[in-house]
């Protein structure tokens, strides 16, 4: 039986978020992620829990602070290793083509990260409701009384602004609330500014 893997995109945006936002506390975190040993497409799923289990009791609002710094960098770089017409054809493809393309590299990105992670998309028009299963971000042991799951938002968000795409979003439910799965909402286009 081999130990669940977390992608190490993921692993090294947040540990670039730490390195970042807690520069004093990146020794004492770097003693689970270790970026050195990542010479695989994969890394441990233990340390990455560890460490945001640690990152969910330092002081308020740190957890989300490194969550959305994380998920700005994934996107970027999730971005980065697309195909080229993928990354450019924003000018020249309609804006609903563009919003379909955007939510499928969201889901890509979400169940690539954690191989547990099942995500479903659904869009309406210019609004996209993500339902997310699995979540290595909101696997607790008792509820709790806030969301874990602000990367999956964050990383979507940051997806359609590199696109040019006013986004505003939510997190309908989350897992650490006592929910069955997580989901968001996002709304695209003007209105959404």
């Amino acid at each position: 039986m081999s130990e669940a893997r977390i992608d190490r995109l993921l692993a090294a945006a947040i540990h670039q978020a730490i390195a970042d936002l807690l520069p004093d506390r990146l020794d004492f975190y770097e003693s689970y992620l270790r970026p050195r040993g990542w010479r695989e497409d994969a890394v441990n799923l233990a340390p990455v829990s560890a460490v945001l289990s640690f990152l969910r009791h330092e002081e308020n609002g740190t957890y989300d602070a490194v969550m959305i710094r994380a998920a700005t960098y994934a996107a970027d770089w999730w971005l980065a290793a697309q195909s080229w017409p993928l990354r450019r054809a924003g000018r020249i493809t309609p804006q609903w083509y563009r919003v379909r393309q955007f939510a499928r590299l969201s889901h890509q990105h979400f169940e690539q990260s954690y191989r547990g992670t099942k995500a479903k998309v659904r869009i309406d028009g210019m609004q996209i409701d993500i339902e997310v299963r699995g979540s290595i971000f909101c696997s607790t042991r008792e509820p709790t009384d806030h969301p874990h799951c602000r990367y999956y938002l964050a990383f979507a968000e940051a997806l359609f602004e590199r696109d040019g795409v006013a986004s505003r979003g939510q997190l309908t439910s989350c897992r650490a609330l006592g929910a069955d799965a997580c989901g968001l909402r996002l709304r695209l286009g003007p209105e959404a500014a």
